[in-house]
């Protein structure tokens, strides 16, 4: 899979794009019709401030310009706004942080269109984990598990989880064919893993969200991309 710091394929840029058009907070009411839980930004952002931070990122990704170009935007943008959350360390973590889910979660909802475009010829989706032995120090568990597990692309689990599936979550899916799968061996799952949630407290309240998922993350953002269009 492309690094998603370096994407710039059209249905990425595009989604971005609808995202931004959309009147104030209806994001969100996408979202949390698939997961109630979810949010997309830290304690105190307002709803403008966030659309310019999408702006630069926008304006990043079809520029070819990076994460360095995103940061100085970021920057610009968070004191214009008068927003801050911590010293200069932690902004630019968390500017790091915010980069790289968003460019995941793009890409994520483009590969998705594609996905839908070509499930005819392609009607399965391998779930993979970058590191299914566990090698590094942040790899999760939980998405190790899940690594290899093949089913039919409408299949209700990953309307849940579809990857990112947290933050600094690198995993992603593989588009098979009944060809690829005979090709590398492969079968269909039986069933999807077990599903079984767990109460994780978020700014002190308690959201419930499938084991191994962060909160605000058990949702496919995918299918929230194909309602923009109807939703501007």
């Amino acid at each position: 899979m492309a690094d998603a710091t370096e994407i710039r394929f059209k249905e990425a840029i595009a989604f971005l794009r609808r995202r931004l058009e959309l009147p104030a907070g209806r994001w969100g009411e996408l979202v949390r019709q698939i997961d109630r839980a979810a949010r997309d930004r830290s304690a105190g952002m307002s709803d403008a401030l966030v659309t310019d931070i999408l702006r630069e990122l926008l304006e990043a990704i079809e520029n070819g310009a990076g994460i360095d170009a995103f940061l100085d935007g970021w920057n610009e943008a968070t004191r214009r706004h008068g927003w801050g959350a911590g010293d200069d360390l932690e902004i630019a973590h968390r500017a790091r942080l915010a980069f790289r889910v968003m460019t995941a979660q793009a890409y994520a909802a483009g590969r998705w269109q594609q996905i839908q475009r070509l499930k005819r010829v392609r009607p399965y989706l391998r779930y993979v984990h970058v590191d299914p032995e566990l090698t590094q120090r942040w790899s999760r568990h939980e998405h190790a598990e899940w690594h290899g597990v093949i089913l039919p692309v409408d299949h209700e689990w990953w309307v849940t989880h579809y990857p990112p599936n947290g933050w600094n979550c690198r995993c992603y899916v593989q588009s098979l064919s009944e060809r690829d799968l005979a090709r590398y061996g492969w079968q269909v799952s039986a069933e999807a893993p077990p599903a079984r949630t767990v109460i994780k407290f978020v700014r002190g309240k308690p959201i419930e969200t499938p084991v191994g998922i962060d909160p605000g993350f058990a949702y496919n953002v995918g299918l929230v991309g194909l309602g923009l269009q109807a939703s501007i």
